[in-house]
């Protein structure tokens, strides 16, 4: 009887406080009209770039139905949206874009991106980045801490979207069977204990890797693309770092985008490189040098294009003068700026006999320098000390070339060709932006 009691006193009340009066049957019910706001320019970039191109839906303004309300959460700063978006476009979609086409986005990308400002904390003692659900939203937590400037935080952000994209190609095309047999010991709920912190003397690239075979190939394929070349390679000189499995599933995933995308998987991450280089660019110093990921630096004299004009003119001429030096009319193969053990940095010219009875037969002249390294300056100074017999020899021809890299001091950063499928290693005069040179990274 009690129970009812209420319900009676409550139907009561409710209509004691109406009034044919003041009542309006056609007002909207605050909160059950939908959202009512303006659209403001951050919308009009939106649908610009995201909705009109591509069917992608981004939503910043607050819903708490799209976040688990279990947890503390913060809107997304509006001031942070097109900062954070740009880069989603330019490192995500774009490289995807070049190799796919446009086609690819449309029909396998979340239709919705969901902003968070804060974290998402898990009671496990984990954060969540970000998280994709059936393939058709990703939710991307912490915009209010990016920071485009920042590289590692701009790498962070990217790292979790092709992880979670990844996620959706592997819903529409599987990952290969091969790949979880490469280490299946390894994987364990209990990934993120201080115990499986080793993971990468497992073969393993990231501890959350461990977690199962879908994250494992996720991580591979987020680390390669937003750590590019150098990081992933420099992770992988780790002490103990089980290479080979590593190389193992490397070799997997390249395979699994050419086989099932056809997507050419070390251009995608030369473009996504690009993207991050653009935005917040990173020195290659900490990657080339003595004990480095890196030791060699390898220029193409035919790979001309792009080229400083004060290096052109010095290889240039040495390319003449060693042609007409002789009637053996040698040419010139590749250039080699290498750091070795002796601490020296030793240009290797590499030369080729295109006549007489030794045609073909090759051999060199070098040049080397001492260093002076610049750990705080990220640079390096270099000083001709020595030649090698042939060095000498050749020396009218290379002089030119040979003092270039000479009383010299030399920023590092990267380069890339024109259709951008290529990261090479760019050696630039310090003070003097328009003098430098570029090669392949060994």
């Amino acid at each position: 009887m009690k129970k009812l009691h209420y319900i009676l006193l409550a139907c009561s009340l409710t209509v004691a406080s109406c009034s044919k009066d003041d009542d309006n049957l056609d007002k909207e019910i605050v909160g059950l009209g939908g959202d009512s706001w303006e659209k403001t320019a951050i919308d009009n970039w939106l649908y610009d770039n995201f909705t009109k191109p591509f069917n992608i839906d981004v939503k910043y303004r607050w819903d708490g139905t799209e976040v688990d309300i279990s947890k503390n959460m913060v809107p997304p700063k509006v001031e942070q949206v097109q900062p954070l978006m740009s880069v989603v476009r330019n490192a995500w979609i774009d490289p995807y874009v070049d190799q796919a086409g446009d086609v690819f986005i449309k029909k396998y990308s979340p239709k919705q991106y969901v902003l968070v400002g804060s974290l998402q904390y898990n009671t496990n003692g984990t954060y969540t980045l970000g998280e994709a659900e059936g393939g058709n939203k990703v939710t991307l937590y912490n915009v209010n801490n990016f920071k485009p400037q920042e590289r590692s935080v701009v790498q962070r952000v990217l790292k979790t979207i092709h992880h979670e994209f990844t996620h959706i190609l592997n819903q529409n095309s599987s990952y290969p069977k091969e790949f979880p047999l490469v280490s299946p010991a390894g994987y364990t709920s209990d990934w993120n204990s201080s115990t499986n912190a080793a993971y990468l003397q497992t073969g393993f690239i990231t501890q959350y890797a461990q977690a199962a075979p879908g994250e494992d190939f996720a991580e591979m394929v987020s680390i390669m693309l937003t750590q590019g070349r150098s990081g992933y390679e420099t992770l992988l000189k780790t002490p103990d770092t089980k290479v080979d499995l590593i190389r193992q599933k490397e070799a997997i995933v390249v395979t699994y985008f050419k086989q099932a995308w056809n997507i050419n998987f070390s251009e995608l991450q030369t473009k996504v490189q690009k993207a991050i280089n653009t935005v917040a660019p990173g020195s290659l110093y900490p990657f080339l040098g003595l004990d480095k990921t890196f030791t060699i630096l390898t220029i193409d004299p035919e790979n001309t294009a792009g080229q400083s004009q004060e290096f052109l003119e010095a290889l240039n001429f040495a390319k003449d003068s060693l042609y007409n030096f002789s009637e053996e009319h040698f040419v010139i193969d590749y250039i080699d700026l290498s750091f070795n053990s002796d601490g020296r940095l030793q240009m290797k010219i590499a030369i080729r006999e295109t006549a007489g009875s030794d045609a073909g037969a090759t051999n060199s002249a070098s040049y080397y320098y001492s260093v002076d390294s610049n750990d705080s300056n990220e640079t390096y100074g270099f000083e001709l000390v020595s030649k090698s017999g042939n060095g000498t020899y050749f020396f009218d021809a290379f002089k030119p070339l040979a003092e270039y890299f000479s009383n010299a001091t030399f920023e590092l950063s990267y380069h890339y060709d024109d259709a951008v499928t290529v990261e090479y290693g760019k050696l630039v005069k310090a003070g003097d932006s328009n003098s430098f040179t570029f090669g392949s990274l060994n």
